[in-house]
């Protein structure tokens, strides 16, 4: 209106050559738009996925480990907080809409009000302390006072007894040697089972503390140098870590840990924890108790360090110490708090183009033990080079098909937080809307052994995608990392298959909430080395160069999650796989019975029968699952949106086939009859939990209740088992 008043002021002529000119300019922006249009069409699921591997830049990667490990990123920290908004400003610059989603959680601290909230003594006879250590951190680099969460708080008292990683085999190996456990203090190294798992086992053979350190014969082995000089930790370095059974708060176990929350008294939620107190060392200050143990020596695998360390001794079993020695037990103090901290998970989000209430996800948590160079930045910085390619995409005018979701999240270290709190929040709104997870913890913490976890429906489209990614060990030079996968499974379950090996997921990482308690498919990416470092003040920007020095491993992980990422994101029907996870599951569940059949409760219990109705629906699974894809082949480009909808969905009803409302027993958050950490290692994945822990803790105790509880579980498996066949019956009424 105001242009037309300003042209009737003009001469004619004058106006006509303004108009000529303003039809120009819209016809040439009609064009350009054109232009954006059509380019962005001719963008396949391909080209993105090769233009955001072609970006990604070493020097990038390192620069911004460099920038997020400065110093601790716990999750009270100011330097957390900073670099969360650091984050956020990087999405949005990014030019990715970025929204949060705050909790209040309960977390675990050091005693601040406490000079030294975490000590050992050494006494002799007379009680009097002949030796202290403790483990304080460094107030100038921000490290806080090495401890474990969630273990109880305060002093107790007994005699040393070594037991080596304290799994339960080690504990009924002291047992079978007539060595009596009952209020002595364990001293346990690091490794093999998940440190929360050691702090259970020793609460249950009757232990009264737990004192676990790092041995240098698994963290700084012979002929490898000790950081600085190499990627060896030092004889001081101590592992930090979480001992929490369980997701989320403990204080809000089944619901959001919100403003709102109500929050259960701490005398009904320490059920959830360990109940022991325990206490983390160095290598050093334990070498100090091993060197005056008592008792025999130890068999040939217990036996830690090794000849010509500083610290070597002939490792004795105990209890107590030599009598020459001038000491007589230890006493271990622990001084914890509980506080409600705010946190903070982050999403940056891309809007599908068409199907915008279908959302693929990729997370990785921000929070950190200490620098934590591997674990989790190595994650953190995967995710911002997908995100820094989807920026270019973005630009060319490319949106996915479905919306892309990267995810930061918050409080991982201390229990897996701020994913599950989130997942509790949203329950029902994931299920019906997230396709998929895909979980990047720590991205790489060596270059050699890839070892995916995944829900086996991701089988195919793993294999595909590191079949076209560069090996990144010199090993491989020349070679696919495919080749470097399926070379390096040497796992006892891969040794008669012609597959690489797929781990089973257990509760490591925040994925664990997504496929525990929603049913969401997940698969979790990483590359492991030697890791002697983890969860210490050595895990830094200087490790990087001994495990990984050119960022391979990490750009390898961060292409395969590109892959992946896209695939499931922008192709018109999701390549995730039904045939691949029956196959999979049964071939798991003949595996189980067949170590089962030659025992003798096997036909006492009369289970043949319902494992037989079990092993059926199965077979009718394998057959849903191969018409199903048949189907999916058949649909192509040009089907009916309709159609393709229903067989995508499909895929995402079979997976919440297998969520059973109440859980596993006793295991409440744990509802997928299918997958659930092991209880004898929280870190790895078991097969039909229900079924197979009943029938082990039935067999162990001759429980006839527990042998009812086996039996149900072998229905409830069979019933979910047909519930996902129906998933994938293309019938309009099931019956």
């Amino acid at each position: 209106f105001l242009f037309s008043l300003s042209l009737s002021s003009l001469p004619l002529s004058l106006s006509l050559s303004l108009l000529e000119y303003l039809l120009v300019d819209i016809k040439l922006l009609v064009l350009a738009a054109t232009l954006i249009a059509v380019t962005a069409q001719d963008i396949t699921t391909n080209d993105a996925i090769k233009r955001i591997k072609d970006q990604m830049d070493k020097d990038r990667v390192h620069t911004f480990i460099e920038s997020m490990t400065k110093l601790p990123r716990n999750t009270d920290s100011d330097f957390i907080k900073e670099k969360t908004k650091d984050l956020k400003k990087i999405f949005r610059d990014l030019g990715f809409k970025v929204v949060s989603k705050k909790y209040n959680v309960l977390q675990c601290f050091p005693d601040k009000t406490v000079e030294k909230p975490s000590f050992t003594e050494i006494l002799d006879a007379a009680g009097s302390v002949k030796d202290t250590f403790s483990e304080n951190g460094n107030v100038t680099k921000k490290i806080l006072p090495a401890f474990n969460a969630w273990s109880d708080s305060g002093t107790v008292q007994g005699k040393p007894v070594y037991v080596n990683y304290a799994r339960k085999e080690d504990f009924e190996h002291l047992q079978n040697k007539s060595i009596n456990l009952k209020d002595t203090i364990g001293i346990a190294r690091y490794g093999k089972i998940y440190r929360g798992d050691k702090a259970k086992f020793a609460k249950k053979f009757g232990l009264k503390g737990l004192i676990i350190y790092n041995d240098v014969a698994d963290y700084s082995p012979e002929n490898v140098k000790a950081m600085p000089n190499g990627p060896g930790l030092s004889d001081k370095g101590i592992q930090r870590g979480t001992l929490k059974d369980g997701l989320g708060d403990p204080s809000t176990h089944l619901w959001p840990s919100t403003k709102y929350a109500y929050r259960t008294p701490e005398s009904e939620y320490k059920e959830l924890l360990p109940g022991i107190v325990v206490m983390p060392i160095s290598h050093e200050n334990a070498a100090k108790l091993l060197k005056q143990l008592d008792g025999d020596p130890v068999k040939d695998d217990w036996q830690g360090s090794y000849k010509g360390h500083t610290t070597y001794t002939e490792y004795k079993y105990g209890p107590g110490f030599k009598k020459n020695s001038g000491f007589d037990e230890i006493r271990i103090t622990v001084a914890l708090e509980y506080r409600v901290v705010e946190v903070e998970n982050v999403f940056a989000v891309m809007r599908g183009a068409q199907e915008p209430d279908r959302w693929v996800m990729i997370g990785n948590h921000r929070d950190t033990w200490v620098n934590g160079a591997v674990d989790a930045t190595t994650g953190l910085a995967t995710l911002h080079e997908i995100a820094n390619g989807m920026s270019q995409l973005k630009k060319s005018g490319w949106k996915p098909r479905r919306t892309i979701v990267l995810a930061s999240w918050a409080a991982e270290e201390q229990g897996i937080l701020g994913s599950y709190e989130y997942v509790q929040d949203y329950l029902e709104i994931l299920q019906s809307k997230l396709v998929a997870y895909i979980n990047v913890d720590v991205a790489a913490s060596g270059n050699l052994n890839f070892k995916p976890g995944a829900t086996p429906n991701f089988k195919t489209l793993l294999e595909d995608a590191t079949k076209d990614v560069e090996s990144c060990h010199t090993d491989y030079e020349g070679k696919t990392f495919y080749d470097q996968w399926y070379d390096t499974s040497i796992t006892k379950a891969n040794k008669t298959s012609n597959d690489p090996y797929l781990q089973t997921l257990g509760s490591g990482s925040d994925y664990a909430g997504f496929l525990q308690t929603a049913g969401i498919s997940c698969v979790d990416l990483t590359v492991v080395g030697k890791y002697f470092t983890y969860h210490t003040e050595f895990d830094n920007i200087e490790y990087m160069k001994y495990i990984d020095p050119d960022y391979k491993a990490l750009l390898a992980v961060a292409k395969v999650s590109t892959d992946i990422l896209l695939k499931i994101s922008d192709m018109e029907i999701v390549p995730l796989n039904a045939t691949d996870y029956s196959v999979y599951v049964s071939k798991m569940l003949s595996t189980k019975i067949e170590d089962l059949e030659n025992e003798k409760f096997f036909s006492e219990k009369k289970l043949k029968a319902p494992f037989d109705m079990l092993k059926k629906s199965l077979e009718d699974f394998i057959v849903a699952s191969q018409k199903y894809e048949d189907r999916k082949k058949t649909a192509g480009n040009g089907a009916r949106k309709s159609k393709i909808r229903s067989l995508n969905d499909q895929m995402l009803h079979m997976e919440r086939s297998f969520i059973y409302p109440p859980g596993l027993p006793s295991r409440p958050q744990n509802r997928h009859v299918l997958f659930a950490p092991s209880l004898l290692d929280s870190y790895s994945g078991s097969v039909f939990p229900g079924v197979f822990d009943s029938i082990t803790q039935a067999n162990e105790k001759n429980d006839d209740d527990l042998w009812n509880e086996a039996l149900k579980q072998i229905t409830i498996s069979t019933w979910m088992v047909r519930q996902a066949t129906r998933a994938l019956s293309p019938a309009a009424f099931p019956v």
